[in-house]
């Protein structure tokens, strides 16, 4: 996933001012919260930019004959030899209700 720098340091100067704001009432340890989330803002942003240099591999597409070629007649060759009847059996259709 690749976010933009631009919104990660908007997010952690939304939390820096939620830090502040827990900072001025002395009585409150919610600190603790907004700088744990400030520090995953950061490991975020260190993340992001060292996997920035890095590509993803390169996908080998089928080709056409990869898609109409050998492998389709070989399944329908297969489909053709696995029959459940014998050769003097073979019905005329494929209906359930001949007998």
């Amino acid at each position: 996933m690749n976010i933009p720098a631009r919104i990660v340091v908007e997010k952690m100067e939304e939390e820096l001012i939620k830090l502040k704001a827990t900072l001025e009432d002395e009585s409150s340890s919610a600190y603790r919260d907004q700088a744990m989330a400030i520090k995953t803002y950061c490991e975020l942003l260190l993340s992001s930019s060292q996997s920035a240099g890095t590509t993803a591999p390169k996908v080998k597409h089928a080709t056409v004959e990869d898609v109409t070629g050998k492998k389709s007649r070989s399944i329908t060759d297969e489909i053709e030899r696995l029959t459940v009847y014998d050769e003097d059996e073979k019905p005329e259709s494929d209906s359930l209700l001949d007998f």
